[in-house]
C-alpha cells in the first residue's frame, strides 16, 4: 500500500526520505513539506526526539501559527472555492475565540490575585477591630506583679552532700555574696527545696551565674539554671502547604498584637480525619496567651484558624492520677470508667455505672453529687477535679487566674 504524505497529498516513493508524527494524527510527510533536512532528522534520531516529534498540524497549539495547516493540506485543495471559503472563516474563527479564552483565562488569574489579597486584607482587619474591642472592654486586664516573678527564670543551688542542711546552704550564699546589692543579683524570691538545695528567682540568671564563677561556692553546691515553663495554645485550620517553619514568621507578621517574637512552635501534626489539615501546639508567653484565647482566632497565611486552650497535665493510665506517669507510678490500678481494680479491657461498666476516681476523692470536700462524679476520667468537660487541677497549674506556673 502506497504512503501518501499528508501535506501535499503525494505519494512518499521508495527512495524518499518521510517523517512520521508521534502525536494525534500519526500521519507521514516529505521531509520538505514540514521544512526538515536529513541532517536535522539525523539530530532528531541521535537526540531521541524523533520519538516524540510533532507535525503541529494536529495539536491545537498550531492555532496560533501565522499558517494554517487546515488550509494548506492538500486535501483541500480538491473542495470548491466556496467550501474552501467556508473553513477559511472557520479557521479564522477558531483563532479569534482561542485568543479571547486566553485573554479572558489571563484577566481571571489577575481578579483571582486580587481576590486573595483583599480576603487577606478583611482578615487582618477583622483581627485588629476585634483586639481593640477587647481591650476596651478590659478584657485583657493587667499582669500583676505576682505574675510577672512567674516568668522569672530560676537558679537552683543544691549542695553536693545530700545532708546538709537548708540553713546552711543560705548561710553559704549569705558569706558568698553581698546581698545588700539585691539590684546587681537581681533575686526576686527564694524557695527551700529537698535535699538542703534552695531555688533563687532572678531577673537575670546570667548575671546570677556569673557572680557565682568569681567565688568559691561552685566547689561545694552545684549550681544550674531553671526555666519557668511558658504556656501552650493550639492552633487548628492550617492549610497542607505551611511547613513547621512558616508558622511563627507568618504569626508575627499577620497577627502581631496578639503573638510575641518569644512563641515557638512544638509540634505540627494533621487534624483526625482530615490529613490534609493541620493544627499546631504552640508555647507562648502570658501575654499572648491571654490574647490568643481571648479572640479565639487568627490568621496564618490565608487560613483562619481557631485558637484553643492546650495547657495540660500528664494523667497515669494505672491509677489516674495526675503529675506522674505509669513508670513512676506506685499506686493500685484502678479502672478509668468505673474506678474498680481492674484494667480498662477488663470494664464492664455501663454507661449508668460511670465513675471518675478522681471527682470520687473529692466529693466530700467540694460537695460533689452522685451525677458529678458519674463520668470517666477521661471526660475533662464534666471533670470538676481536671477543672480545679488545670485552674491551679496556671495560676502556679503562669500566674493565670481569670482564664
Amino acid at each position: 500500500m502506497a504512503i501518501k504524505c499528508r501535506k501535499c497529498n503525494k505519494t512518499i516513493g521508495r527512495a524518499e526520505d518521510y517523517i512520521s508524527c508521534r502525536k494525534e494524527c500519526a500521519a507521514n510527510y516529505h521531509l520538505p513539506c514540514v521544512n526538515l533536512t536529513k541532517s536535522a532528522v539525523t539530530s532528531l534520531k541521535d537526540t531521541g526526539s524523533i520519538l516524540t516529534w510533532g507535525c503541529g498540524f494536529c495539536s491545537p497549539l498550531s492555532l496560533n501559527n501565522s499558517a494554517d495547516p487546515l488550509l494548506d493540506s492538500g486535501a483541500l485543495q480538491k473542495l470548491p472555492d466556496f467550501l474552501k471559503e467556508v473553513f477559511a472563516e472557520f479557521s479564522r474563527t477558531v483563532n479569534e475565540n482561542f485568543k479571547k479564552l486566553n485573554e479572558q483565562v489571563a484577566g481571571l488569574k489577575h481578579e483571582n490575585s486580587l481576590l486573595r489579597e483583599e480576603i487577606s486584607r478583611v482578615l487582618q482587619q477583622h483581627l485588629d477591630c476585634n483586639l481593640q474591642i477587647s481591650k476596651n472592654n478590659n478584657n485583657n486586664p493587667a499582669i500583676s506583679y505576682a505574675a510577672t516573678l512567674k516568668n522569672t527564670s530560676a537558679v537552683v543551688i543544691k549542695p553536693k552532700n545530700t545532708t546538709q542542711t537548708t540553713m546552711q546552704t543560705k548561710s553559704d550564699i549569705v558569706t558568698s555574696f553581698n546581698l545588700e546589692n539585691t539590684d546587681k543579683l537581681g533575686i526576686a524570691k527564694v524557695k527551700s527545696i529537698k535535699n538542703g538545695g534552695v531555688l533563687l528567682q532572678c531577673h537575670d540568671p546570667g548575671e546570677f551565674k556569673r557572680l557565682v564563677q568569681n567565688n568559691k561556692l561552685e566547689e561545694k553546691y552545684d549550681i544550674h539554671d531553671v526555666k519557668t515553663p511558658l504556656p501552650r495554645i493550639r492552633i487548628s485550620g492550617i492549610s497542607d502547604g505551611i511547613n513547621e517553619e512558616m508558622i511563627v514568621p507568618l504569626l508575627l507578621k499577620q497577627n502581631k498584637h496578639i503573638f510575641s517574637v518569644s512563641s515557638q512552635c512544638v509540634k505540627l501534626l494533621p487534624v483526625k480525619n482530615h490529613p490534609k489539615i493541620f493544627q499546631v501546639i504552640l508555647q507562648v508567653d502570658v501575654t499572648s496567651y491571654r490574647n490568643a484565647l481571648s479572640l479565639g482566632h487568627c490568621l496564618i497565611g490565608l487560613d483562619g484558624c481557631n485558637i484553643y486552650d492546650a495547657v495540660d497535665v500528664i494523667r497515669c493510665y494505672r491509677c489516674n492520677g495526675y503529675n506522674h506517669s505509669v513508670k513512676t507510678c506506685k499506686k493500685s490500678i484502678s479502672c478509668p470508667r468505673c474506678s474498680e481494680a481492674h484494667v480498662l479491657q477488663d470494664c464492664k461498666a455501663t454507661s449508668e455505672q460511670l465513675k471518675c476516681v478522681n471527682c470520687t476523692s473529692i466529693k466530700s470536700k467540694d460537695n460533689l453529687s452522685t451525677e458529678e462524679t458519674s463520668h470517666a476520667c477521661w471526660d475533662y468537660a464534666h471533670c470538676v477535679f481536671y477543672k480545679n487541677l488545670i485552674k491551679k497549674v496556671k495560676s502556679d506556673l503562669f500566674g493565670i487566674s481569670d482564664l
